[in-house]
């Protein structure tokens, strides 16, 4: 496979020489031919499940407005731009060394007294992340591993049932989401969540 990708790239290099003269607006850049279809689709499902994580981290906010640790000094919408920023990996230096899905535990421990939606937050995005190893651009030669994404998909799964589940000994829910039995039926953090399931699914099988 990686063979085929390398021959076409070189092939497209070839003929870049002459495509070069038009310098028009509108003219394809160079990082459009080495980009296939594939690549496309690969990067359109990646910018769909962090738009949706960032939504469900929205909604989280709202539900549990205490939680936000910045809550003095930004608006919500910033405060949650500010965690989509830098690269998955950089940043947070206090959970250096975790693994993702240990952050996203954290999160749901009844003593962890921080910002429980942040360090949710932050654990999901790792863990997706390293599900596209870390990429947000794709071309010829970038490979994703269907594993890895059916893997991210399945941890999803495992992190809305803790949301949903996790309480303290009070048996309050350690994070509000989905409506509680005495309000009005509410289950958007559901859809979003399934959305997400989807989106990582079915580009598995894509893959």
């Amino acid at each position: 496979m990686r063979w085929h990708k390398l021959l076409l790239i070189c092939g497209v290099f070839f003929v870049l020489p002459g495509c070069a003269t038009d310098s028009t607006a509108g003219s394809p850049n160079i990082s459009s031919f080495a980009k296939s279809n594939i690549d496309d689709v690969i990067e359109l499902h990646q910018q769909r499940l962090m738009q949706d994580l960032k939504t469900l981290t929205i909604k989280l906010y709202q539900r549990n407005p205490n939680q936000r640790h910045d809550r003095h000094l930004r608006t919500l919408e910033d405060s949650v731009a500010r965690l989509f920023i830098y690269p998955a990996n950089v940043g947070f230096d206090k959970w250096d060394g975790f693994e993702p899905t240990e952050i996203i535990r954290l999160a749901l421990t009844e003593d962890y007294d921080g910002d429980r939606v942040l360090a949710f937050t932050v654990g999901m995005r790792r863990m997706l992340m390293a599900s596209y190893n870390n990429q947000s651009e794709f071309y010829y030669l970038s490979s994703v591993d269907q594993q890895k994404l059916y893997n991210s998909a399945r941890n999803i799964e495992i992190a809305a049932w803790m949301l949903a589940e996790k309480r303290d000994e009070n048996g309050k829910r350690l994070l509000l989401s989905d409506s509680l039995q005495e309000e009005s039926r509410n289950l958007s953090f559901q859809r979003i969540i399934g959305g997400m399931i989807a989106t990582q699914d079915n580009l598995a099988a894509i893959i």
